[in-house]
């Protein structure tokens, strides 16, 4: 889980949060996520495997403000042998209110930029 304060450069002119923030939100979330199970992108990376967000759905249920804090609970919803997503909550830490939800599909590449299979260590360790 990540929790951030919402500061002034996140929001628009009206003190909200600016829609493509979430993205931002999003994969810090789900960058801490792979490293609590110790699953490091830049090792991989060493070995010219990379993890690239192929697809990014985001329903706003509500407004967060500027000063709020917020957390963003991540989660894996779908692996298979090529890609996996991770589903996204982001609540208002206060009241618990459901502020926006979305999923981003992550597909594997090799340095080439071509496709490839998702490491066979990779998949025990997302869960």
């Amino acid at each position: 889980m990540l929790e951030t304060r919402i500061y002034y450069g996140d929001t628009d002119a009206g003190g909200v949060v600016y829609y493509a923030n979430y993205l931002n939100y999003f994969e810090r979330s789900w960058f801490e996520y792979l490293a609590g199970r110790g699953l490091s992108l830049a090792d991989y990376e060493k070995e010219g495997i990379y993890f690239i967000v192929k697809r990014v759905e985001v329903d706003f249920h509500s407004s967060a403000r500027y000063g709020e804090v917020i957390q963003v609970h991540t989660e894996i919803s779908e692996v298979t042998k090529a890609s996996f997503t991770f589903f996204h909550r982001v609540i208002l830490k206060d009241t618990g209110r459901v502020i926006a939800e979305g999923r981003n599909q992550m597909v594997c590449i090799t340095d080439e930029g071509k496709p490839r299979r998702l490491p066979p260590e990779f998949l025990p360790r997302l869960r």
